[in-house]
């Protein structure tokens, strides 16, 4: 079964990104908001941050570039789209330099919207795995005993590997 997708919108006032909202779930995109970076952050360290952030480009403690910080110290990939009041070909230049995934400025499309979400979901659940495989293949290294699997007795199999020899000074208790 797959996920279900989840959105963040940071915004200081309800008003600006409610039609966003809105149309997200109208896609089935599970919503959350935030007023400012404190919040966005107590929701995005979790152990299972939203897939997607739509910011604006200012709230009360800080900017879109702020937005994009605390995203990139997720424990898990999420995207952020900028949302501005306005298109400003210099912002969107900016933004997506800076890391921001996309841009976007109202009026919110259902197609243009529907684009975006798609794309930004591809990416970012295809970045989770990715992740998910790199942890595996890190567990497996850091403790191959518990990433062997079973024999039909239940037991792990024995590694490949020779066991280290201790080092000829150590003391043995």
């Amino acid at each position: 079964m797959r996920e279900r997708l989840s959105a963040l919108l940071i915004h200081h006032a309800p008003e600006p990104l409610r039609s966003l909202r809105l149309a997200l779930e109208r896609q089935g995109v599970e919503t959350a908001q935030a007023r400012n970076c404190e919040e966005a952050w107590r929701i995005l360290s979790g152990a299972n941050p939203p897939h997607l952030v739509f910011t604006d480009t200012a709230v009360a403690d800080g900017l879109w570039a702020d937005v994009i910080a605390l995203a990139a110290q997720a424990p898990q990939p999420v995207n952020v789209i900028v949302v501005a009041r306005l298109v400003d070909t210099r912002l969107y230049i900016e933004a997506i330099e800076a890391g921001a995934f996309d841009f976007l400025a109202p009026p919110f499309t259902p197609a243009d919207l529907a684009h975006i979400v798609r794309t930004a979901a591809d990416n970012v659940l295809g970045r989770r795995q990715a992740q998910g495989r790199t942890d595996e293949s890190l567990m497996g290294k850091l403790f191959p005993a518990v990433s062997e699997p079973a024999t039909a007795s239940g037991r792990s199999r024995q590694s490949s590997t020779p066991s280290p020899t201790p080092h000829p000074t150590a003391r043995v208790a």
